[in-house]
């Protein structure tokens, strides 16, 4: 299967902000130096947040209780990025939507440990309910980015 041709258009966009991450959010970043993917639950409906959130959207529970996840994770949706992005690596690249553990909720990263060659293949080698697992940065200052990509786990 060819790759199709599509028009592109330049842009330039240049943002430069900071933002207070409150406790939750701070939490669960430090503990990604510590190569831990943590969630918290909810007192009332029992969903767990991966990542955290400072309260359950549904029940409207400040959410106090952590609980440490093994890090691995399923896609439940993907997409095949075909186009450069700033700060996005070289194409093809693969973003996913991953459930960590028993979470309610999903977080969005990378999808490596796959050969990217023959971009036609890609979306044969990624499954919707593979499980994946975190591929670590050697150094980690608390940030998603910490985990390079997730890789299928064999």
């Amino acid at each position: 299967m060819e790759t199709p041709s599509f028009m592109s258009k330049q842009y330039n966009m240049h943002l430069d902000f900071s933002l207070a991450l409150g406790a939750s959010f701070t939490k669960w970043m430090q503990a990604l130096k510590e190569k831990k993917i943590l969630g918290n639950t909810c007192p009332k409906c029992k969903r767990v947040f991966v990542p955290a959130k400072p309260f359950c959207e549904i029940c409207f529970e400040e959410l106090k209780d952590w609980v440490e996840t093994d890090g691995t994770g399923v896609v439940e949706s993907f997409t095949v990025t075909y186009q450069k992005f700033r700060n996005c690596p070289e194409p093809p690249y693969v973003v996913g939507i991953i459930r960590i553990g028993n979470a309610g909720t999903c977080m969005t990263h990378w999808i490596g440990g796959l050969d990217y060659k023959h971009p036609d293949e890609i979306p044969e080698k990624i499954k919707i309910g593979m499980k994946v697992e975190p591929v670590w940065k050697e150094e980690r200052v608390g940030d998603p980015l910490d985990i390079l990509y997730f890789k299928p786990v064999a």
